[in-house]
């Protein structure tokens, strides 16, 4: 078998030394990633990830406490490697196919399916203020409309993430999708205004 093969040529290597607590649930944490995107989310195991992160079968159990408690730590690990990336650029970032946010929302509704409490995944993106911040300067809005925005496309890419195979859209289908996403972003400043959110600083002096 495949797997035995694999296990057999991890076996003839030798394990890593111990490392630093740090370095070790990054070592797992990526190795999961790499696998939960080429194999279904029920076959990556303590025994592969392990093998792929060349650690001790027992690193999971002394860092995560539980394959489970890897995972929910994986996706929260993905929010935040996105996180970081959209800090990175000049401008607002397309959630909608960052492969992050997909891998990230697919792993949540399968850990929740499988008892996982939904609390425990909060993202606490409206929370973060070096992320309301940036998304104020880059839609330039203030932060209500930004936290409104971040709320519509968090809950947009969740459902698309999970459910888009559910329906039959083709990929210029999917495109027209994430232009109109794109137009309503750019508008967020006049929508803003019309709601009445905007606070003095954000308004127009030309308008006054």
């Amino acid at each position: 078998m495949e797997m035995s093969s694999t296990q057999g040529s991890t076996a003839s290597r030798p394990r890593r030394k111990r490392l630093p607590k740090a370095q070790a649930q990054t070592l797992l944490i990526e190795a999961t990633i790499t696998l939960l995107g080429r194999l279904p989310f029920d076959q990556v195991t303590n025994s592969k990830i392990c093998a792929e992160a060349d650690l001790n079968p027992s690193t999971i159990l002394q860092h995560f406490g539980s394959l489970n408690g890897l995972l929910a730590e994986t996706a929260k690990y993905l929010v935040r490697r996105h996180v970081d990336k959209k800090l990175l650029l000049a401008g607002p970032t397309n959630e909608y196919n960052d492969p992050d946010v997909v891998l990230r929302n697919r792993l949540v509704a399968w850990l929740i399916l499988n008892g996982h409490d939904a609390a425990s995944f909060r993202s606490g993106l409206l929370a973060d203020e070096t992320l309301m911040t940036f998304q104020k300067t880059a839609l330039q809005v203030d932060e209500r409309m930004a936290a409104v925005w971040t709320t519509i496309t968090t809950l947009i890419v969740e459902g698309i993430s999970v459910f888009e195979t559910t329906h039959d859209l083709s990929m210029d289908q999917r495109a027209d999708v994430v232009l109109a996403l794109v137009a309503l972003r750019n508008e967020l400043p006049l929508i803003e205004k019309k709601l009445d959110w905007a606070s003095p600083q954000t308004t127009d002096p030309k308008e006054h």
